[in-house]
């Protein structure tokens, strides 16, 4: 799925990446990507409020979501 949010950002669902995949899609239609977020990965949610490099310990269900 591919939402426009403004004319320089989108927000993209992909249900697997693979490493730069989203680069490549963008740069194959000529665009760039200047930076990438990522607000979830399978059905753990990432928290808003941590800063670049942080983490936090992963709760029970988190952890049997993956296993």
């Amino acid at each position: 799925m591919l939402e426009v949010i403004t004319p320089t950002q989108v927000r993209l669902t992909i249900s697997e990446g693979r490493y730069h995949q989203v680069k490549r899609m963008f740069a194959a239609v000529g665009n760039h990507v200047v930076e990438l977020h990522r607000e979830r990965i399978g059905g753990i949610t990432l928290d808003a409020d941590l800063a670049p490099g942080e983490y936090r310990p992963l709760t029970e269900e988190e952890i049997a979501s993956v296993v």
